[in-house]
């Protein structure tokens, strides 16, 4: 999978799904629906290094910035990926342990709006 962009962005696509699909849950899974977001967003950009054969290979860290930094050389990525980014990013560790993050429903709903940014962007960029 590690050579293949596609597979990357298909897993991204999926997480964008499962957190989708968990929105109608009652009470709402908030931080199980951030944390897809933010894997959804490292996966799409862990395309485009797989995608652009970023110089030493796909790292394996997880904070979103440090990754769109690798290939910031190569891709124009403006500030609202940044954005969207920093955003995400601290879901993919805080809501694994319990009290971490205060999340509410307006969370998951601009997670999945961050996810689908960088997805869609990735996307474009692995055509």
């Amino acid at each position: 999978m590690a050579n293949d962009f596609q597979e990357w962005l298909n897993y991204a696509a999926r997480d964008l799904e499962a957190a989708r699909f968990l929105q109608a849950m009652k009470p709402q899974p908030v931080e199980i629906i951030c944390y897809h977001c933010e894997q959804c967003a490292e996966k799409a950009i862990k395309a485009i290094i797989v995608y652009k054969g970023a110089q030493g290979g796909l790292p394996r860290r997880h904070e979103l910035v440090f990754l769109l930094h690798q290939i910031k050389n190569m891709v124009e990525i403006s500030d609202r990926i940044y954005d969207c980014a920093a955003s995400l990013t601290p879901y993919g560790i805080s809501v694994r342990y319990p009290n971490d993050l205060e999340l509410l429903a307006e969370d998951a709903d601009l997670a999945i709006k961050y996810a689908e940014e960088i997805l869609t962007w990735a996307g474009k960029i692995c055509q």
